[in-house]
């Protein structure tokens, strides 16, 4: 395989000018601007917006980021516009705009949002052992480039989301949780990735990473914690620019389950070898020792072990989420997100009740919890391989 570009630079803050020097320098890193990106195309810019979070909480891409590339892109006569599709639209999307500062940065940039809620969605057929077709929205069908802008975090469920695990959000609204009741363990979800990172890539010019703050631990929400990553990353190549930060981790990239579907079809460069790097130090990024979610156990059971585990419930060894009532408001934002319906509300209480024996363990509700009301909780014999990470 072709050998890959990956540019990474040191940045300790969203200072204006300090981020977009940053990110033009990546850009350059790639090529000529002018050559990648076309005039009058329109360049949909997918973003990280889990929820209504503010970006100080390092839980969504910051408006930094995103303003640099928007002026970019300008620079060189395309059009951009913004879109993603918020995992949890309790009040709307109006104030997931609000709150993650898109809408006020859409205000001053002058560009638009897209709701891929609403714009529709399309059918696309994919290869994958139990998903058949996904429903795709017609934002990504629509625009003719799209740029990925992730953030840079641990994840309960994959244990890292960034390049490649944005690309869930092309799925607009309930059909997320659909999904993952059909790809129920991280090896089948893995594959369900790799199928929706096909749908994109010949129309993906490059991703960028919004890594100066991100999560560790259990991320990707309230449950994580906040870490200073101090850095700025990007690739053409998606693949390789994860398989580079999942070696930042300490993962070995030879044996991620995560990366195993994407090298088995080729759709990116895995291996270290092929990977050109520019930029600053690694030494001087701050990711090395993060510490990963309690989950990440899981990626080391074998696929057959990991399916019992996560779909059953194994009576001795377990890690599945559970609702702190102190912290619940009964909003029942969990009850609606379990892709299993796992989750229940008794008549003799205003809280949720999750079932264990029928949760799946894909930690959605410990995802979309806007209250810090879902933690994870385990059996004796997993507590003994799993140290507790204090929040």
């Amino acid at each position: 395989m072709e050998k890959a570009i990956v540019s990474a630079y040191y940045c300790d803050n969203y200072d204006r000018n300090k981020v977009f020097n940053v990110v033009e320098k990546i850009l350059k890193s790639f090529g000529n601007i002018s050559d990648i990106i076309k005039p009058n195309s329109k360049i949909l810019l997918k973003l990280n917006l889990l929820s209504a979070y503010n970006p100080q909480q390092a839980i969504t891409t910051h408006p930094e980021i995103v303003r640099a590339i928007i002026r970019i892109v300008k620079q060189v006569g395309a059009i951009p516009v913004v879109g993603d599709s918020p995992g949890n639209l309790t009040n709307g999307i109006d104030t997931v705009w609000e709150k993650t500062g898109m809408f006020q940065l859409a205000k001053e940039e002058n560009i638009e949002l897209v709701n891929f809620e609403t714009i529709g969605c399309s059918t696309v057929s994919i290869c994958h052992p139990t998903i058949k077709q996904v429903y795709v929205s017609k934002a990504i069908t629509d625009c003719d480039y799209i740029i990925n802008i992730p953030k840079l975090k641990t994840h309960t469920f994959m244990g890292f989301t960034c390049g490649i695990k944005n690309f869930y959000g092309i799925i607009p609204g309930i059909k997320k949780v659909d999904y993952h009741k059909l790809a129920p363990t991280p090896d089948d979800f893995a594959y369900l990735l790799a199928q929706l990172y096909k749908i994109v890539k010949e129309k993906l010019l490059f991703t960028v990473v919004d890594g100066v703050c991100g999560l560790e631990g259990n991320g990707p929400s309230l449950r994580g914690i906040k870490r200073s990553y101090n850095i700025i990353a990007g690739s053409k190549d998606t693949v390789a620019l994860d398989t580079f930060l999942l070696r930042q981790f300490g993962v070995n990239t030879k044996v991620s389950k995560f990366l195993k579907p994407l090298k088995e079809q080729n759709l990116g460069n895995t291996d270290l070898q092929n990977i050109i790097y520019i930029g600053d130090s690694v030494s001087k990024f701050n990711i090395k020792k993060a510490k990963l979610p309690v989950t990440r156990i899981l990626s080391m059971l074998p696929l057959w072990l990991a399916r019992f585990v996560g779909r059953y419930g194994g009576k001795l060894f377990w890690i599945k989420p559970f609702v702190v009532k102190e912290k619940c408001i009964g909003c029942l934002q969990c009850m609606k997100s379990c892709p299993a319906k796992a989750i229940i509300k008794p008549n003799n209480s205003s809280k949720p009740f999750i079932q264990k024996n029928k949760c799946i363990g894909c930690f959605c509700c410990h995802e979309l919890c806007l209250h810090k009301a879902v933690d994870i909780k385990k059996s004796l014999i997993a507590s003994f391989f799993i140290k507790n990470e204090k929040e």
